[in-house]
């Protein structure tokens, strides 16, 4: 008697099962590291956008440009997004219609400033970045990270005199 076999038997199954969960203990981790990663790209070449932005627009208009926080009380620039606005005082009422608005990003990147004084940064007429300094020229302006990530996969955004913006990859905190 010839048997059709059309179906699994119990030890193939088990076999199957057994390979796959093999498989995903370790892809998981790798897996979780390139997320965190891309999580970090991302926000970093957001904010890289909108300095760009700004100093173009401030070189093709010929006045101040600045990047804010959208709340710029709170000067949180990964919860509530960032925004580009003509001038050098971000919380001038005249500011409400900004040029370009990034919305907030994931709740799973933080963004720490390293600006002295302020939350902003403004970029000049010739392209310039006129204020602020950082508390310590050694340390990057901005420090961009996943939450909870582990390894060289946070990003340093750091902005010349010049205003050319800079990536670099750091370390996790």
């Amino acid at each position: 008697m010839s048997r059709n076999a059309l179906g699994f038997t119990l030890i193939e199954l088990m076999v199957t099962i057994a390979v796959a969960a093999i498989l995903l203990t370790v892809a998981v981790p790798g897996f979780q590291s390139l997320v965190q990663n891309n999580r970090a790209t991302a926000a970093a070449n957001e904010l890289s956008t909108a300095f760009s932005f700004a100093r173009s627009e401030a070189v093709t208009r010929g006045e101040e440009v600045s990047v804010c926080p959208v709340d710029d009380a709170g000067g949180d620039w990964h919860a509530d997004g960032w925004r580009v606005v003509l001038g050098n005082d971000c919380a001038a009422p005249e500011m409400a219609d900004p040029l370009r608005r990034w919305e907030d990003i994931s709740g799973r990147v933080v963004i720490d400033d390293n600006i002295e004084d302020q939350s902003h940064l403004t970029f000049g007429p010739l392209g310039g970045r006129e204020s602020p300094g950082r508390d310590d020229e050694d340390d990057p302006m901005f420090y961009i990270h996943a939450e909870n990530c582990s390894g060289e996969r946070a990003r340093d955004l750091n902005i010349g005199p010049g205003g050319k913006v800079g990536i670099v990859r750091s370390d996790c905190p």
